[in-house]
Formats: C-alpha cells, sequence, structure tokens
C-alpha cells in the first residue's frame, strides 16, 4: 500500500479528531496572515483585473477551522481591495473578481466534513452579511484530492498556492521494502539491501542516524513540489508556504521536535513493558523531516522557479493559555494523537494505540514539570514565480 492511501490526519469531528487539535495549525495560520493578505494585495492590484477569477489552493489543507479561515479571509481581502480599486460598484456586478478555491489532500481525508464545514461557514456569513450593503466576491469551493508531489491542475491556472503547516511531511519516508517483519516503510538510504534498519531504535533523526538520508529525501521531495508548482501557478503568482522546521544554529543529528521525542519515549516504553516487538520498533520511521531556512532557500534558489519574496521564522506554544500541567498534558497528548494515529494504526496496530496515548501523555506531563518548552518553531516563505 502507497503512503498517499493512509496518510492523513484523524478524522471526524470528536475529541481525537483533527478538526478539534488542529490548534498549531490554526496559530501558524494567524502568524502568517498578514504575508497572506500581502501577497492577495499584490496579485489583486497588479495582475488580476476587474471581473477577472482569482484562483487559489489550499495544499494539505486537512480539515477543521483552518481551511474555512482561509476561504473567508480570501474573500474578505478581494472585497476590501476593490472598494480601493473602485472594483465594488453596485451597478456593475462584473467588475468583482469571482474566486475558485481548490481544496487539496490526499484522497484518505475526511472531505466529507471538510466540506460540510465550508458550506456551513458559508451559510453564517450570509446570514452575518444579509440586509448590509457590503457585500462578499461569489466563491467556489471544490475539492481537488490527490498528492501535491504530483501534478494537480491545469497549467498557468492558478494566482496563488497556500500550504499551512504541511511541507514537513516527506514522500517517501514509508516506502515499502521486504523485511522479516513484512512491508515496512522508511526513507531511502534507512535500508540495507537485505531490508535491514540502519536507524534502529529510533522513529527520527538521532546522532545515529544516516541524516542525509534524511535531508536529501527532502530535498528531492522539495524540489519536485516546486516543479509541479511552477507549472501550475501564473508567472508572477505566489506560493505562501509554511514549514514546521528547525532553528539555524541547530545540529540536525541531535535537534528534535519534542513531540516527537515523546512519542519516540512512549514506544520505546511499550518495547520494555513487552507490548510492542522491538524488530518492529527498530524498523519503523517517521515521515518527517524539520529543515532550516537556509536548506529551504537553497533548494528553492536550486530548483530555479520560484524566488523567495519573503521568509521569515517564528515560534509558536502549544496549549501556552493553560496553566494546569496536566489539563495541558492531556491536550498535547491529543495533538499528537490527532496527527500521528492513522500512520501508527497502519504500522503497530490500533490495539496499542490507548496504551500509547497513555504514555505519551504521562511523559508531556513530566516533560512540562520538568520546565522543557513545547514550542514549535515555523519558517514562513512567500515565493513569487519567475
Amino acid at each position: 500500500m502507497e503512503l498517499k492511501e493512509f496518510l492523513h490526519m484523524n478524522g471526524g469531528d470528536g475529541e481525537l479528531s483533527y478538526s478539534q487539535n488542529s490548534f498549531l495549525q490554526r496559530g501558524v495560520s494567524l502568524m502568517s496572515q498578514p504575508m497572506l493578505e500581502i501577497a492577495l494585495k499584490s496579485i489583486i492590484s497588479e495582475g488580476l483585473g476587474p471581473g477577472k477569477a482569482l484562483k487559489v489552493a489550499d495544499l494539505g489543507c486537512g480539515v477543521g477551522p483552518v481551511p474555512s479561515a482561509l476561504a473567508s479571509l480570501v474573500k474578505e481581502n478581494v472585497k476590501r481591495e476593490c472598494e480601493e480599486l473602485s472594483w465594488d460598484d453596485d451597478d456593475d456586478d462584473d467588475q468583482m473578481p469571482e474566486i475558485q478555491i481548490y481544496m487539496n489532500d490526499l484522497p484518505s481525508n475526511d472531505f466529507n466534513l471538510l466540506f460540510r464545514d465550508l458550506l456551513r461557514m458559508e451559510e453564517e456569513k450570509g446570514e452575518d452579511v444579509e440586509g448590509k450593503s457590503s457585500k462578499l466576491p461569489m466563491c467556489s469551493l471544490m475539492g481537488a484530492p490527490g498528492s501535491y508531489y504530483e501534478r494537480l491542475f491545469p497549467k498557468e491556472s492558478l494566482h496563488l498556492v497556500h500550504a499551512n503547516c504541511t511541507r514537513h511531511w516527506l514522500s517517501q519516508n514509508l516506502t515499502f521494502v521486504l523485511t522479516p517483519w513484512g512491508h515496512v516503510k522508511a526513507p531511502s538510504g534507512l535500508y540495507r539491501p537485505e531490508g535491514r534498519g540502519i536507524n534502529k531504535g529510533n522513529v527520527y533523526i538521532s546522532e545515529t542516524s544516516p541524516r542525509e538520508a534524511y535531508l536529501g529525501q527532502f530535498e528531492r521531495d522539495l524540489t519536485q513540489f516546486l516543479k509541479c508548482r511552477s507549472q501550475e501557478v501564473v508567472p508572477n503568482g505566489l506560493m505562501l508556504l509554511t514549514f514546521r522546521g528547525r532553528p539555524s544554529s541547530s545540529d540536525l543529528a541531535t535537534w528534535q521536535p519534542w513531540e516527537l521525542k515523546l512519542l519516540s519515549l512512549s514506544i520505546s516504553s511499550l518495547v520494555s513493558k513487552g507490548m510492542l516487538e522491538k524488530d518492529k520498533v527498530d524498523s519503523f520511521d517517521f515521515p518527517y523531516f524539520g529543515a532550516t531556512k537556509e536548506e529551504i532557500r537553497s533548494i528553492v534558489e536550486g530548483q530555479g522557479s520560484f524566488a523567495v519574496e519573503n521568509m521569515k521564522t517564528v515560534t509558536h506554544s502549544v496549549a501556552n493559555e493553560i496553566e494546569c500541567n496536566e489539563e495541558r498534558a492531556q491536550k498535547i497528548g491529543k495533538f499528537v494523537r490527532a496527527f500521528t494515529q492513522p500512520v501508527l494504526s497502519r504500522y503497530f496496530g490500533v490495539q496499542v494505540l490507548g496504551s500509547l496515548n497513555d504514555e505519551l501523555t504521562l511523559l508531556a506531563l513530566l516533560h512540562l514539570d520538568d520546565g522543557q518548552p513545547v514550542d514549535h518553531f515555523i519558517i514562513i516563505v512567500l515565493l513569487r514565480r519567475i
């Protein structure tokens, strides 16, 4: 089975769903909003023209409030720019640009919930503006399932591409190879020809990991992503990408995202209790890579289709509004489970998820009690199509 067939966030809108636990993505979306508004202003005022359709793609959109907020923000900014350019004349509806937003994610994403939320937002917005003189532009919302490592849209059909907290996922981090424990996946370079792992004991990069395998896979993936988008984005069009990355001063071999560190410790604890087989854990690697801004810039410049218009780094702390460490640890456990459960259940089986979550929550509490940070290092990049 291909990775794209089961790599997705927890569906539904229950307690452990991604929809209810995507607060990191919401926070990052707010942090990148000023750059998104600059991008929309540039597109509308410099290249779109009155009466033209603005076409936007949200790649790796997931579910929940973030894609709904994006659609709302695009409409409000288009309306504001039209007012400034006097394109909102009530006597001439043809002046106001129409908007097409394509919601993309892998086919295993919960598209039913996604569009239910989007339509609900449309209805609520309609009620909010009913009876008021202001009007929002007409907006069409469409699904575009598929991998963003492949072509998704016609040539030169998009004005703006948006990808929030999704470009850290690797395409080949779980390439099936035959091992004594069945068919498993790992990055190119993490397995010997006979199928034995060379990243044993780790679910992510550590001091003993072949770091070039991870960095090389990330470079190939981002290059392929840029190549596909270069054919789909109009000349002078823009892409706003947010990466979960790592600081420039960090050592690739020793720096770990805290949530993957907690996940690794939780898995090791289950091994010590005999609930997971050590050999199976040794063959597992999480499909994730946190790059530095220098690594991202180098890949963008090397591919050559886009220019870096703006780049900045920010940090975002998880659930910092909660003062009680026990409650915060519970929220952290749900957050990690919301984006790891589909991969973990596919590999280790659903029967261990409850115990794994208990371990994760306990370790999160110890992590917080020890005063350790739960910050995410975020890189926000605005690229312009050359």
